[in-house]
């Protein structure tokens, strides 16, 4: 398995390389999203920002406007001050929808003393930003940092530290996940946000008052709410397994492409046979090198329902493609020959280098059986304070029940039973199926308590 592995990383590399140096014409989207435009043309309404509501007088909650930075010695003298401070909060602002890599319009930092408002579009050299994102020594608050992270991996090859992020740890004490922002500020601080303007265009300058408010909005009140939560993890003993997974959100992997498993993202992927996957494998690495050549987004280029009829109904001929719904008349005619190309690819594949399917469909008896530990699974959770949604889904839980199959050992790792799920869940789950303790479920106080109970 490895060493197919190997070949799917290679063969991307190969596509990327061989049609890098063919012409490259841009192929620009045909259309801005009209959601954006909509929201935009909201926040330009009017040049004066609604009355703000009143702020928290919190030493963590920073008075006053938001400087904004568009020169480098401006970026030099912010940087060193939130190094000094060692812990900030940070957003930022993108545009993802028209080309490959999303592009950077704004972002906001916020320490106890002080919020900014970082102008990329300035032509600032964003890489020292970066670099403080991967200083284990300073920490980083974010809510639902996946995207705010990944520009780091990108620019530096180098992992993010010391990252907190509120919407993950909120699972921990007992609040729902995912919450929004706005939701979690209100909750922890009393404060409330106000309208959210996530679609707008941040790339067009000036910004107007009620952008600039949203921007601040999103950094302001994030060390307070971090503070509190903390706060709450501590008193339960959820320090540990919070950490743990916002430490996780910071591995690289998640952020590269692996053309090893790309494919199965697609919806309706499991569905396959190992051939027909094979080809999908083939036409999502294909996608991706066109994509990124073309500079647009993967799935504005060619969308997933066109990758999966692809797949499901191979074209061996490019007279062909014309039958395929959904194939933009472009793409077919400048790439018709490298869709039949990689589908013939696939179908030349001998036995042993096709993808292996997923465990076969469950028999009723089976699924009801899953459904079962699911529900003990969600207990579990809620009787720890843990939302379930950041814990585990019931796909997984099925795929444990069967390779756990009944019996003392697992064969095969799993996620469950690592880390701070096998302490939370996995280990009580599997000494569950193996008959060895049962589940003790109370209400106290109002809220759900379990426990499990050995022998």
């Amino acid at each position: 398995m490895a060493g197919l592995l190997s070949a799917v990383v290679a063969q991307y590399h190969e596509i990327m390389a061989h049609w890098g140096n063919r012409d490259n014409p841009s192929r620009q989207p045909s259309y801005r999203s009209a959601h954006r435009a909509r929201s935009h043309e909201s926040a330009h309404a009017e040049q004066a920002a609604p009355p703000e509501p009143p702020r928290i007088d919190h030493p963590l909650v920073p008075a006053g406007p938001a400087s904004i930075v568009r020169q480098p010695e401006e970026l030099r003298r912010l940087l060193k001050q939130l190094r000094d401070a060692g812990q900030f909060a940070y957003d930022s602002e993108f545009i993802g929808e028209l080309t490959y890599i999303p592009k950077l319009c704004l972002v906001q930092v916020a320490s106890a003393q002080q919020i900014a408002l970082i102008d990329p579009l300035a032509g600032l050299d964003m890489r020292p930003f970066w670099e403080l994102i991967t200083d284990p020594a300073v920490e980083k608050v974010v809510h639902a940092g996946l995207q705010d992270l990944e520009p780091v991996v990108r620019e530096l090859n180098r992992a993010p530290a010391n990252v907190f992020d509120t919407q993950i740890a909120a699972a921990f004490v007992a609040l729902p996940f995912p919450l929004s922002l706005s939701k979690l500020v209100a909750e922890l601080t009393g404060a409330r946000l106000g309208k959210g303007l996530t679609f707008t265009h941040w790339d067009q300058r000036p910004l107007s008052a009620m952008q600039l408010r949203y921007a601040v909005d999103d950094v302001r009140y994030l060390l307070l709410a971090r503070q509190r939560i903390g706060q709450r993890l501590s008193e339960s003993g959820r320090t540990d397994w919070a950490n743990e997974e916002c430490a996780a959100q910071c591995d690289p992997q998640l952020y590269r492409f692996d053309p090893a498993q790309q494919y199965l993202r697609v919806r309706g992927a499991s569905g396959l046979s190992p051939r027909n996957l094979a080809i999908l494998r083939e036409l999502t690495i294909w996608r991706d090198a066109a994509a990124r050549l073309t500079n647009v987004p993967p799935r504005a280029f060619l969308k997933d329902e066109v990758l999966l009829d692809l797949a499901r109904n191979p074209i061996k001929s490019i007279d062909r493609l014309h039958r395929v719904k959904g194939l933009p008349r472009p793409v077919e005619a400048e790439y018709g020959g490298q869709i039949v190309e990689m589908t013939s690819r696939a179908l030349a594949l001998n036995e042993s280098q096709l993808p292996a399917i997923r465990e076969t469909e469950p028999s009723p008896p089976e699924k009801f059986r899953v459904d079962a530990l699911w529900a003990v699974a969600q207990s579990l959770c809620a009787g720890q304070s843990i939302d379930v949604a950041v814990a585990t889904n019931r796909q997984e839980i099925g795929e444990f029940y069967q390779r756990l199959g009944g019996s003392a050992e697992v064969a095969v790792p799993h996620r469950l039973l690592s880390g701070w799920r096998k302490a939370a869940l996995g280990d009580a789950l599997a000494a569950m199926i193996r008959g060895e303790a049962g589940i003790e479920l109370s209400w106290v106080d109002s809220t759900l308590r379990a426990g499990v109970r050995r022998g």
